[in-house]
């Protein structure tokens, strides 16, 4: 079982053992490591084998960057590659050390990393060392390569190093360059300062308004430009020395007597002055005699070393060790423009000093740990990784990415699944933990079980071909996490294992919409994979899933309709239902009421005239006969008898005798009727009324309503 936890080492081969010892014999001759390689190990970290003469699996060879001694240890060697940020585009997990004749001296293997190019976006430099311990470093060659492919900060460090240790630092003379002190003054004559641009600007402003500088002419002063040749004519150049010597060698025999100058030979006086300017006379021994004793009374010309002042000689070597050379200004300009692209030693990575090498982590950058892995063996529980947490501040988090299965049309596979642990209180002391599902093909369950300490293995669940999965990890700075990328299998969970928490945080979209369920749409455009609901038939084949739901093969027309929760007897599932409204009555009364006697208003209708007619002549019926009673006495005054005759006879009758008829002519008329004005009184009383209530409402019994489609997912 492999881990991402190794240890990485390098050893002297059988062939660079062999040639260490001859090289330690007192005839010997030292080894000269003279070339580094880099391989990927054929695709898996290899282990270092003395007998091996080759790499594995070389990728990529260059000259030693240098070999030089571990300042640290009097019996390590050190030999370094620099692999240039252009290069690149391959794994390195091994690494060989070659000598002149090609042999491999020494052979590791390194923490894996990818060297990428600058085309792939990540321009930087890496460098490779390898440590040998030897018995006499005498038998190792220390070189320093002159094509030298980059100066690393410990190269440049120990230079600057060597430099301040080397020698003290001059003061610069007119004879000797050194260590000057800076002087803006623009009247001092002293010769060992130097000028600042301050009193360089001063001058520059002063003389920049007294003259400004133009070609000489035969006629004026000005810059000229020097010319070697002999037989040149112009007026606008000047001859230097070789021409003039060559004309003089020419007419050395044909002299014409003249002064000397500074410009030509000639006759010239002699003066023994010490003191004169004078450019057309020659000075004598004894002046010349006399200005050496002056000098040589003050200064002896001398070898400049560390401890004196004196002459030097300059060098444009980048390599010397030299104590009594003088670098020249190409030198220090090499070494300038080496060192200026070198990051400050007072510079940090992430809080990591850059005084010696460093080894960045992915956290470093801001990035995770991450590689690839596959889980072997089937569906199951897999030990995944071991930690280590300190008990109340630490946390460790790791992510699958990928999942079970690798089926085209199977998207839940392309899953992801989160695992955070974190550490207790230590009252108790554990850990707790929860592992959060975004799909069905993650991880599906973890456990884990207390080994020692603070340190766990951590044990989770995952289906079939789990295979190819990136699996990222990160935790806080006091825990450790070691993942296993070849982790042991068991199909049944392991004894003694703590369970932790698993969440899901996924629902297949079955469970939002399952085929054959109706999906309100406010569109008259379908989204693709679905259809309308208007009665059609579908291919059952083609969607087995909707043919569940509909096994006639029918999609139900849902146009119009409305949807019902099926009642718990009466209907069947998929039924219809005509709209009705439940049965029911309407009573309906007007109130009795007594509205009294009512009056008409009053009016006059006029005198009305009946229509003319006649009724021609009538005959009375024949009765008639009649008798009349008549007092018989005497009378008595009253009832028409005179007064005297008051005797009483009685009562007398008359015969009822007298029957007839009479013939009565009525003849054509008319009546006129006078009417007047009057009014009536209308008695209403107490009474009831029969109502007819009206049909109202819509064609159909409805509510409310918005129109939607009505969509089913095809599945």
């Amino acid at each position: 079982m492999s881990t991402t936890t190794r240890k990485f080492k390098t050893i002297i081969t059988d062939t660079g053992a062999k040639k260490l010892a001859q090289a330690a014999a007192p005839d010997g001759n030292p080894v000269r490591l003279t070339h580094m390689a880099v391989g990927d190990g054929g695709g898996t970290l290899p282990t270092p084998d003395s007998k091996q003469i080759r790499l594995v699996h070389e990728v990529w060879r260059h000259t030693v960057n240098r070999v030089i001694l571990d300042a640290t240890h009097q019996n390590r060697i050190i030999a370094e590659l620099v692999i240039p940020p252009e290069t690149g585009g391959f794994w390195i997990r091994e690494i060989g050390v070659f000598d002149e004749h090609g042999d491999l001296i020494a052979v590791g293997n390194t923490a894996e990393s990818y060297k990428p190019t600058v085309a792939e976006g990540s321009g930087r430099a890496q460098t490779f060392r390898t440590i040998l311990t030897v018995s006499s470093t005498a038998t190792v060659a220390l070189t320093v390569d002159n094509t030298m492919v980059m100066a690393t900060v410990d190269y440049v460090n120990d230079k600057l190093k060597e430099h301040e240790q080397s020698r003290r630092h001059p003061d610069a003379s007119l004879t000797a360059k050194g260590f000057v002190q800076l002087s803006s003054d623009t009247n001092s004559v002293s010769e060992t300062q130097a000028a600042t641009p301050k009193a360089v600007k001063a001058a520059y402003d002063l003389a920049n308004g007294k003259y400004t500088a133009q070609d000489a002419t035969t006629a004026r002063k000005g810059l000229v430009q020097l010319s070697s040749a002999t037989n040149s004519d112009s007026e606008t150049l000047a001859a230097t020395p070789m021409a003039v010597k060559a004309a003089y060698d020419l007419a050395n025999g044909k002299y014409t007597a003249q002064d000397a100058s500074t410009t030509r030979k000639g006759l010239v006086q002699l003066s023994s002055a010490t003191n004169s300017t004078s450019e057309t006379q020659a000075a004598t021994p004894k002046a010349v005699k006399a200005a050496y004793d002056l000098a040589n009374g003050k200064y002896t010309a001398q070898d400049a070393t560390t401890a004196q002042k004196g002459i030097v000689q300059l060098s444009s070597a980048t390599n010397s060790t030299s104590e009594t050379l003088a670098a020249t200004p190409k030198a220090v300009k090499a070494a300038n423009d080496n060192a200026n692209g070198r990051v400050p030693s007072a510079r940090k990575v992430n809080g990591k000093a850059l005084s010696a090498d460093i080894t960045l982590t992915p956290k470093d950058i801001g990035t995770l740990n991450s590689t690839t892995m596959s889980f072997s063996g089937g569906a199951g529980w897999f030990k995944l990784a071991t930690v280590t947490m300190p008990q109340a501040s630490s946390v460790v988090s790791i992510t699958l990415i990928g999942g079970a299965g690798y089926n085209v049309g199977s998207p839940q596979q392309a899953g992801i699944s989160e695992l955070v642990l974190r550490a207790g209180n230590g009252n108790p002391k554990g850990i707790t933990g929860a592992l959060w599902q975004r799909t069905s093909t993650g991880f599906t369950n973890f456990a884990w079980v207390n080994t020692s300490g603070d340190t766990y293995d951590i044990y989770v669940a995952i289906g079939n071909y789990a295979t190819g999965v990136n699996i990222q990890w990160d935790y806080t700075s006091n825990a450790s996490v070691t993942i296993h990328t070849s982790p042991a299998y068991s199909a049944n969970k392991p004894e003694g294992l703590t369970d932790g928490t698993v969440y899901s945080l996924y629902t297949p979209s079955e469970q939002f919409y399952p085929p054959g369920a109706p999906i309100p749409w406010p569109s008259d455009t379908v989204p693709s994979g679905y259809a309308l609901m208007q009665g059609q038939t579908f291919d059952k084949s083609a969607y087995p899933k909707l043919a569940v739901a509909y096994p006639s093969g029918v999609i139900p027309d849902m146009r119009g309709w409305t949807i019902k929760g099926k009642p718990a007897s009466g209907r069947a599932v998929l039924s219809q239902e005509q709209d009705g409204i439940k049965s029911h009555t309407h009573s309906a009364s007007a109130s009795s009421t007594d509205l009294g006697t009512k009056t008409t208003s009053s009016f006059d209708y006029g005198t009305k005239t009946t229509s003319s007619f006649d009724y021609g002549t009538k005959t009375t019926n024949s009765a008639g006969a009649h008798s009349h009673n008549i007092p018989v006495g005497h009378t008595g005054a009253g009832n028409g008898v005179s007064a005297g005759y008051n005797a009483a006879l009685g009562t007398g009758t008359t015969s009822s005798a007298g029957g007839h008829a009479h013939n009565v002519y009525i003849g054509a008329h008319n009546h006129t009727i006078g009417i007047g004005a009057h009014a009536h009184s209308v008695i209403i009383g107490p009474h009831g009324h029969t109502i007819t209530v009206n049909a109202t409402g819509n064609a159909e019994n409805t509510v409310k309503n918005i129109a939607f489609n009505y969509i089913v997912r095809l599945a």
